[in-house]
Order: structure tokens, then sequence, then C-alpha cells
């Protein structure tokens, strides 16, 4: 069998509700693994909340972390991978303009976060644990370029043209919004998971047909269409499912990935 790259989001695909790696999930990559096959973790989250599962599965490959604006090696110093940020002056000028409407915001480095109040559901996601944090407005704590700017907004929120102007001053960089909560992102439009797992094919020499990737929601389309074998969750939104070419037939809860990948490898 040709080796595969396999990508997986986690929030929703590679980890169950309760925010674990099954165990069969687990022993099963572990198996791949060791076959050749490289396995890939790609998330919205920083490298730091995804550590522990990228330990817990043995792996040597790179990690796309902020939706593809960081990717890296932590053990393969010969992979150069990348890293983008935003300028703080502009991220400065969008909070002022949207401050009104947003009950907070939160921008980081890999070292520092810098967040309005404090977050607990931001926390949780984000693991603000030895970390460096500094709590005020962006105005007046923020001074390094960040990885991240992501806004919390009411769940009746209905200014989306009011954001979609402000942002619209800066061309390379547009707004998603999290799908099932009340958050949105800033990403630059170069950036993606796809563009990433491309850059991690092209490192191991993988076609794009030996390219497999499994995701949930929005922020996973660009890796779903880099891939030669697209899958959607069972539990995806129904954007994400209209662009898979296969759909599990089991949820994150249930082991989908596990089945769905012993009957493509089998």
């Amino acid at each position: 069998m040709d080796k595969k790259l396999i990508a997986f989001d986690m929030d929703g695909t590679l980890l169950n509700s309760k925010k674990k790696i099954s165990f069969l999930t687990r022993q099963y990559l572990k198996r791949l693994s060791k076959k050749g096959h490289i396995i890939v973790l790609a998330s919205g989250r920083p490298s730091r909340s995804m550590i522990n599962y990228y330990k817990q599965l043995n792996l040597s490959s790179p990690m796309v972390c902020y939706n593809g604006a960081y990717c890296f090696s932590p053990k393969d110093k010969n992979f150069k991978g990348h890293e983008y940020s935003f300028k703080k002056e502009d991220m400065i000028s969008f909070y002022e303009e949207i401050q009104d409407d947003v009950i907070n915001i939160m921008c980081e480095t890999d070292e520092e976060i810098f967040v309005d109040k404090e977050d607990k559901y931001l926390d949780k996601f984000f693991w603000f644990n030895d970390m460096e944090i500094h709590v005020g407005p962006l105005k007046e704590t923020l001074n390094k370029n960040p990885m991240t700017f992501i806004g919390h907004i009411s769940k009746d929120f209905n200014k989306f043209e009011k954001f979609e102007k402000a942002i619209s001053k800066y061309p390379d960089i547009e707004i998603r919004y999290w799908t099932g909560s009340p958050y949105f992102e800033l990403f630059y439009k170069q950036t993606s998971k796809g563009a990433s797992i491309l850059e991690i094919a092209k490192y191991y020499n993988i076609k794009k047909e030996n390219i497999i990737a499994f995701g949930d929601a929005e922020n996973d389309v660009e890796m779903l269409n880099v891939a030669g074998t697209s899958i959607a969750m069972k539990n995806s939104k129904k954007e994400l499912i209209d662009k898979a070419k296969i759909v599990t037939k089991k949820d994150n809860d249930h082991n989908g990935i596990y089945h769905t990948l012993k009957q493509i490898l089998r």
C-alpha cells in the first residue's frame, strides 16, 4: 500500500465530546504510523493544547495549528514550516471599530495571551495555563504581532455587515464565524489547513491521491479540498458534508474515524 498522509481536525472529529481520543482510534492510528503512514493533527488550537494528543499518538510528523497560521514539527527540525502573524497596529484599529459590539476579544502569540476580560470557554479551549496573560483593552496591552484574533459575540448578534466592512480595509484578512458557538476569528487568506497539508505532503513526497482528510466544520473545507479522499464526520454541518466524498457512518463519539479508515485501508 502507498504511504498515506492522513490529516485530522481535532474538536468534533478526532476528539470525542469528552475531548479525548478513544482507545480504539488511538491504538489504530499508532499502528498506521508504525507502518509508515503520516498522521497529521490540523486544528484551530494552539500547539500547547495539541501536544498532549500528539504525544498520545507517538507522532513525529508536523502539526498544523491556528487553522494553518502556524505549521511546524516538534521533532523533525528539517521541516521548515511557517508562521504567520497579524500586524498589531491593524488588530488594534479593527478592535477599536468593533469593540462596542463584542463581549470579549483575545489575541495571542505562542507565548503570551492578550484578552479584554477572563473567558472560561477560551481558557479551556486555548489552555491559558503557564502562559503570560495580559488582561485589558487591546489598545493598552497588545505589544506583539499576534497569530490569532478571536472575538466573542452575543448569540443574537446581527451586525455582521459592520464587521465585514471593518475587515474589508485589510484586503489580505478575512473573518470566519465558529460553527455552533458565538465566536469569530480573523485569518489571512493565504493561510488554511489545506495549504499547510500540501506543504507537509510535498515534504514527504506524497501525491494528492494519497492524502486522506477528516473534518467536521467550515475551517476544514480547504483541507478536504486538497485531499484525494475527503471525509466529513457524521456529526458535521451540512455545508461540509456537501463538499466531502465520504461521510462517516458513525460520529466522533462512536469511533467514526476508526471504522471509516478500516474500510478505506483494508
